[in-house]
């Protein structure tokens, strides 16, 4: 009792001491499934708890993640800037075992127009396993900013998974927020850009450079590769959406590299559509394999079909045609591929979506958002998935009706949000999911 009191006493006495030194936040959320109803099986359990701290324009967060087989995952997160200097970092641990997981951050300094930045991880191997710890350490050192009319990214690796990348398409802030990545098939956090080898005596491994000029028609990146092993690796001129005279029809990638023994050219022909009103078409081309770069004609891939109603009420439909088809051009082997997300959106096979079978080529479904109690929203959504191919990977029902998956959300207020949803297959009900989220 005496404990449990002085426990009390330590955690009022810390909370206090907090809020009076700066603001607190967070979240509570807790989520949980069922299927086989007979007996009833718990899928997943969850509970996530984030607190925050603010203070001197800086953020400290912790979060600790509780599953149905124990306390699964602590990490730890600040983030702030001193100056021109702006700083991340995340610190992982798997209390089960317990071990440590990794440790990862980043710094940038901006001056006229430069931005330098180095990115660096420690990670263990074995994280949440009983071998020894095995840690490996690498970091990224590099910088980008304009040269006139010209654009400049320029970054040596040193054991780590090059960034260069990740800057250039979506940023650096992009890049740091994958260093806690996001898993959207498990829910698990953890490295987003991994190291090459164990060890903590990081060697030179990669240099990259990359200028991209800008010329009165198209915009011409070239990119510049060194590494350890062989010096000069490879220099490389890319060129991307060229016009060929035609409205519909663009060259989606024209790529010429240079190696010491070797010179490889591809080209990659791409076919554009407009949206016609609520009518959205996937088209593609037809490859001609008698040539290397050949266009045979015109395939119908997919047909979306979304109508706003009013008063928030949304209808919308989908049939997906051809999921797989060749790629015209030389620049990537095999092919594309199509599927339905979970949001009836059109996804190609790089885009992860763990809740909709590769089968499922057709839905119905029916949107609505509105407004819920003491200032909250909510929205209902119901999909009805069909398949409508001619052989046996999928046993259907009734006009093709394979599932039917609802899912409700309502936010109480502007600090809770009630998760519900339900699946309904051939066999009756299928899962259960609920959801709780607090803020404060």
């Amino acid at each position: 009792m005496k404990k449990a009191l002085v426990i009390s006493f330590l955690l009022v006495a810390g909370l206090g001491l907090a809020a009076f030194a700066g603001p607190l936040s967070g979240s509570w959320c807790i989520y949980t499934g069922f299927a086989e109803f007979q007996p009833v099986n718990m899928l997943y359990f969850e509970s996530d708890v984030t607190i925050d701290y603010t203070t001197c324009g800086w953020t400290f967060s912790t979060t600790a993640v509780m599953e149905k087989h124990g306390f699964t995952n602590m990490y730890f997160e600040g983030e702030g800037s001193v100056g021109a200097f702006g700083f991340y970092g995340v610190l992982d641990f798997i209390p089960q075992t317990p071990s440590f997981k990794f440790m990862a951050g980043a710094v940038n300094l901006s001056i006229a127009g430069v931005t330098g930045y180095v990115i660096g991880v420690l990670s263990n191997v074995h994280a949440g396993t009983v071998l020894d710890v095995d840690n490996g350490l690498g970091y990224n050192v590099g910088a980008f900013g304009d040269a006139g009319v010209c654009s400049v990214w320029v970054e040596a690796q040193f054991n780590l998974a090059t960034t260069i990348g990740d800057i250039y398409n979506y940023g650096y802030d992009y890049v740091v927020g994958e260093l806690l990545s996001f898993d959207p098939c498990t829910g698990a956090k953890g490295i987003g850009y991994d190291v090459i080898q164990t060890g903590c005596n990081p060697a030179w491994t990669g240099l990259d450079v990359y200028v991209e000029f800008p010329f009165a028609c198209l915009d011409l990146l070239t990119k510049v590769s060194f590494g350890c092993a062989d010096g000069f690796e490879k220099i490389c001129f890319e060129l991307n959406d060229l016009c060929l005279g035609i409205d519909w029809l663009l060259l989606d990638d024209l790529n010429i590299c240079f190696e010491l023994q070797t010179k490889t050219v591809c080209a990659e022909i791409e076919i554009v559509v407009a949206d016609c009103v609520c009518i959205i078409p996937t088209l593609s081309l037809i490859e001609d394999t008698s040539v290397a770069v050949g266009v045979g004609g015109i395939s119908l891939d997919a047909v979306q079909f979304e109508y706003d109603m009013g008063q928030g009420v949304t209808f919308k439909a989908g049939h997906l045609f051809n999921p797989l088809r060749p790629r015209v051009g030389n620049c990537r082997s095999g092919t594309y591929e199509y599927h339905w997300s979970s949001s009836g959106e059109l996804k190609s096979a790089y885009y992860s979506d763990c809740w909709i079978s590769e089968y499922w080529d057709e839905y119905f479904a029916v949107l609505i958002d509105g407004d819920a109690c003491c200032g909250g929203a909510f929205s209902v959504s119901v999909f009805n998935w069909f398949w409508t191919g001619q052989d046996d990977a999928v046993a259907t029902n009734f006009m093709d009706w394979v599932q039917t998956r609802a899912a409700l959300k309502i936010g109480i207020g502007s600090n809770t949000t009630l998760g519900f949803g339900v699946r309904l297959g051939q066999a009756g009900l299928a899962r259960v999911d609920l959801s709780v989220c607090f803020t404060f």
